[in-house]
Formats: structure tokens, sequence, C-alpha cells
């Protein structure tokens, strides 16, 4: 049923489109519902809609409606759902003026319904009758208001609605055809309206006649080489990037998310400095490398052997039990610690340093003994 009101509401618009000398009206429409005490939908619920009609007499018109509620709750917060109506509709004009016209509505449909809620509320026909009155605000916009009772046959509940919105009137004779107008850039913007009237030949504009720039680079699209450039990038001519790497990482500024790395400090592809967490974890209070991780610690060794330009710095870190300055001298025997079998598995001492941080780099909290266990540590900083 859905499917054969969808194909007779486009036969309508259809007829509509080529009704050149028959007076039609399309518009837009705000809807403010009233549901059946048994509907699962709250009271006063809000839609948004179109319709088009035909006028096939003086006085009646036919016409299609679509009707839209989105994310509309259900009662005692068990959901939301989409609503959607579809319908064919009838008006009589009743009478009026140049100023007004009171008319009667009525129209059969099919109500869509996207979460169903089974035996209760389920998509299915429905139908609606009611009044309506509409101003004549200018020769070519009304305003109108409805109220309708609507009838929900697949729920067998009886619902209300209050609607107001605008509709265009128009058709009937054909106007004059326009004097042609000039266009010096040739643009596809007549010369009275072209904000920029001498846009170089192939340049796309927009309804001012003026450059798009769809990537505001400042290069219009018919010149931009490069139209996907992000934002904030400086770009040449053709508005692509120019490539700057203000700290000469070897990473472009637009790509370097760490754009002030010191000279010298290896990085990896988003400019940032490249950090091998050895995790290499210490007891407390001592500097004695435990057996299972002399592993990762030939891992790093293996890696510089194949990378001869790479240095290393081996860096200690300690928690933060007992005082400063003892933490940080047992932070370096740390660092020498890792620095001594590096050396002993074959890397050149000219290629490693090593430095004590103390307590002052923790990377998690010292408030719980896990944390303090993570910050007993060691890390391997590359330079080249």
């Amino acid at each position: 049923m859905k499917k054969t009101l969808l194909s007779l509401a486009l036969v309508g618009a259809m007829s509509l489109a080529y009704a050149a000398d028959n007076a039609f009206e399309v518009g837009i429409q705000g809807n403010l519902g009233f549901t059946d005490n048994k509907s699962p939908v709250k009271d006063n619920f809000k839609s948004y809609g179109l319709r088009a009609n035909y006028r096939i007499l003086e006085n009646v018109l036919v016409g299609v409606e679509y009707d839209r509620a989105d994310d509309q709750r259900y009662r005692d917060n068990i959901g939301k759902s989409d609503l959607q109506s579809y319908f064919l509709n009838a008006e009589y004009e009743i009478g009026g003026n140049e100023n007004y016209t009171p008319y009667a509505i009525t129209g059969i449909g099919y109500q869509d319904i996207d979460k169903e809620i089974a035996g209760r509320f389920e998509s299915g026909m429905v139908a609606q009758v009611g009044a309506g009155w509409k101003w004549h605000l200018l020769d070519f916009l009304d305003l109108f208001v409805e109220g309708k009772y609507i009838r929900d046959f697949e729920n067998t509940m009886d619902n209300f609605a209050m609607t107001a919105g605008l509709t265009i009137p128009f058709g009937g004779s054909q106007a004059p055809k326009a004097a042609p107008v000039s266009d010096s850039d040739n643009d596809g913007v007549s010369d009275d309206k072209d904000m920029c009237p001498n846009t170089p030949t192939g340049v796309e504009v927009d309804a001012k006649g003026c450059p798009i720039d769809s990537d505001h680079d400042g290069v219009p699209n018919g010149l931009d080489k490069c139209p996907n450039t992000p934002p904030n990038i400086k770009v040449d001519s053709k508005g692509c990037p120019v490539v700057v790497d203000s700290d000469h990482d070897g990473v472009p500024d637009n790509l370097d998310k760490c754009p002030d790395t010191p000279s010298g400090v290896a990085v990896d592809k988003h400019g940032c400095p490249i950090i091998i967490n050895l995790q290499i974890n210490f007891d407390f209070d001592s500097a004695k490398v435990k057996p299972e991780y002399m592993t990762k610690i030939k891992e790093v060794v293996e890696f510089l052997k194949a990378n001869p330009a790479y240095k290393a710095e081996i860096q200690g870190h300690t928690d933060n039990i007992g005082p400063a300055s003892y933490n940080k001298k047992l932070s370096e025997k740390r660092a020498k610690a890792v620095y001594d079998i590096m050396v002993k598995m074959g890397i050149d001492p000219s290629r490693l340093s090593y430095i004590g941080y103390g307590e002052e780099h923790p990377i998690a909290s010292n408030a719980t003994p896990e944390g303090r266990a993570k910050n007993r540590r060691v890390e391997v900083h590359l330079l080249y």
C-alpha cells in the first residue's frame, strides 16, 4: 500500500509540473500532534512536512502530503522512533475572498513507523478529515492553519493535529519571456547580478559570479591543482602545499605533531621523538637488571647494530619514595646498569650515553604500589 501511495504521489507531482494552464500550489508545514490515550507515542509531538496541490475545479484541489517526526519518544521511556505519513488529499474551498479562504480537507494515507511495537503500534492505513483557513499574504504566498482528526485504522486509535504552514500558489498564464541579459565574462551569471565581473574563463563561480574556492586556500577551484588542501596550509599559485619543515626533522610542518623537535633527535612518521620504553622495571631501592629483561635489551642492541647512524641515550627513573637527591643517584645507577650491558653486547660506548632523572618524570601515579613499580624503569631515547 505504501508503494502505491508513493507512486500516486509521484504521478501527482508530475501532473503539477506540467500543468501550465491550471493553478497549483506547493508548501511546507509544521504539525503539533495530540495522540490517543492508547498510543505509546507521547502527546504534543512535533513533525514537519511538505504538500503539493492541483486545482481540478474552481473550488476543489487534490494533492499529496508528506509528514515526518524524527526520534519521537514513546511513553514510559521505552524508546523512540521516526514516524512518516503519506496522504492523498482533497480540499474544498468554502467561499472566501481576496484576503482569506476557509476550506475543508480530507485524505487517505499510510503511516510508516520506523520501530514498531508488535501488536500495539504498527505501520498501516490512516485517514484524516478537518478544516482550515488560508490567508493570502501576497500574490505568491499564502499562510494556512488546519485542525484535523486522524484515524489510525491499523492500531484503532484516534489522533488530532494542528497544522500551520506556507504555500506558494502559481500556474495559469505563462509570463512573457524576459529580455536577454549580457554576461561579459561568460561565467553563467548575468552582469546585473555578477559581483565579480572579470572572472577568468573556465573558473567555477557561485550564484554571485565569484570564483568558488572549496578548500579555502585562496586559489579558485578551476585553477587549483590540489583541491583538497587541509585548512591553514600555505600553498603555491597552483593551490598545492608548500613543503615547510621548520625543525628539519624530515616531517613537513602540516604533518608534524611535534613541531619543535631538537636537532639530532630521531623521529617517527608524526615528527615525534622515537622512544623505546624497555619496560625494565626494578625492585624497590635496586639498580640490578633482572635476567628476564635481557631479551628486550638485546632487541635494542640489534636495532642499533642494524642502524649504525643512530645513537642512544639511556634514561633512568625512580618512584618518589625517599629523598629526591638519593633517587637521582639511584636512577643514574639503573641507567648505567643497562648501559654496561649494551656495551658488553657489542655497542661502541661512543654511541651511548646515560642519565638519571630520579622521580622527575613519572608515567604512572606514585600513590599506588602498581604505579610506583611502573615508574622504576629505564627508557632508551634514539638520536642521530
